[in-house]
Formats: C-alpha cells, sequence, structure tokens
C-alpha cells in the first residue's frame, strides 16, 4: 500500500537540551498556563499488542500530539520533543484511534475511511501530581514526558521529568508515575529513571550537580 500519510506538523522536534518549562511552580490550571510548557511525547505498542494502522492521538485543544500513518508494529516508536515557547498546551485528555479496512485517507490532522476499531480518552492533566510539575519546573532544560502504551483494549498512560546533566550519558528520568514501571536502558550501567527526585537515587552521581 502506498504511503499517502504525512508527518503532524503540530508537533515540533526540538533539541531536548531546549526543553522549558513554564514560569508558574504549580501544576497548570488555565488555558495560558497549560500553554508553553516543554514537554516530550513518547508512544508505542504495549507489550503482547498486535499491529495498528491509522493510529491518532488528539488532545482537547484538538492538536496532534501523535500519529502512525502506516501499520504501527512493535518496533515502531514515536518520539517527539515540543518546545516551551510554542502555543501546544499541554493535554488535559488525550483521544487515541486507530483503523481497520481499505481507503484509509489522512488530510488535514484526521484520518477517514475504514472503520475505527480503537477509540480511548486518556485523561493527562488530572492524573499528574503537582509535585510532578514543580520539579520540573524547578530547574532549565527539564521538560514532562508522556509516554503512551497502545494495548488491544486500552491505552496506558506513564509520566516523568526528563533531563539531560552534565556528564550523564544520555537522558535522565525522575519522578516517574503512571501505569506501568520505570524502563531501563539495556545499554547503561545503572537505571535511568527512578520515581522520585534525582538526587534521591541510590545511583545519583555528585558529577551531575548544575
Amino acid at each position: 500500500m502506498k504511503n499517502q500519510f504525512q508527518p503532524l506538523l503540530l508537533v515540533v522536534a526540538i533539541a531536548a537540551s531546549n526543553l522549558t518549562a513554564c514560569a508558574h511552580t504549580g501544576k497548570p490550571q488555565t488555558d495560558s498556563e497549560l500553554r508553553g510548557m516543554g514537554m516530550v511525547v513518547e508512544s508505542r505498542l504495549a507489550p503482547g499488542a498486535q499491529p495498528k494502522n491509522a493510529v491518532l492521538a488528539l488532545t482537547d485543544a484538538g492538536n496532534g500530539l501523535f500519529t502512525e500513518g502506516c501499520l504501527l508494529t512493535s518496533s515502531g516508536k514515536s518520539v517527539s520533543s515540543i518546545g516551551g515557547g510554542t502555543n501546544m498546551s499541554f493535554p488535559r485528555w488525550v483521544r487515541v484511534t486507530w483503523r481497520e479496512g481499505s481507503n484509509i485517507r489522512y488530510e488535514h490532522g484526521v484520518f477517514s475511511g475504514g472503520t475505527i476499531v480503537g477509540d480511548y480518552k486518556v485523561e493527562v492533566l488530572s492524573r499528574i501530581p503537582d509535585e510532578v510539575f514543580r520539579y520540573a519546573n524547578s530547574a532549565p532544560g527539564r521538560g514532562i514526558r508522556l509516554s503512551f502504551r497502545i494495548k488491544d483494549d486500552g491505552v496506558l498512560l506513564a509520566w516523568d521529568v526528563q533531563e539531560n546533566l552534565p556528564g550523564a550519558s544520555g537522558f535522565l528520568y525522575a519522578m516517574h508515575g503512571g501505569d506501568f514501571p520505570c524502563e531501563t536502558s539495556p545499554y547503561q550501567s545503572h537505571p535511568n529513571c527512578t520515581n522520585g527526585p534525582l538526587k534521591e537515587a541510590p545511583w545519583y552521581s555528585t558529577t551531575w550537580e548544575r
């Protein structure tokens, strides 16, 4: 099947080191506070899930958070970084759909044709504790990461704060929470995520002090 889908233009890819959080310290509440928060969005299939076609995630504000025009398989993964200076707002909730059938088209940021066989609304803002936002806002270069795992019968969500520290290898993640645990990298000598602040992790190095 010819790939007739184009990547979403609403997601702005930037260097993760340029992520910035918004000026307030607690959880954003108003529409204006929800704009301009640096975040990273990651999506993939959950372990054991069947491939999905025409996957689309739209936020409550109508923004495209992630999309897979071709078949999403277990080896596929989408990661996008959204800068703090954009007008794209942090999602209150996300609607994730996927389709089956023929004549599926992608135009103007949405899919049409085929039959929607998966349709799930995922609450986001209300689930993330206030202390996660406070931690993200307490130092430059931090951004909240939203991780979605697509199952056959639903969508899982987890969150943490991504940061890139001096002297550290790759990204590190703190304040993890949600529907699945931290996923460590097999290429690192220690875990790259923790459920609390980085400094409380037993593998934290003082060489990473800012």
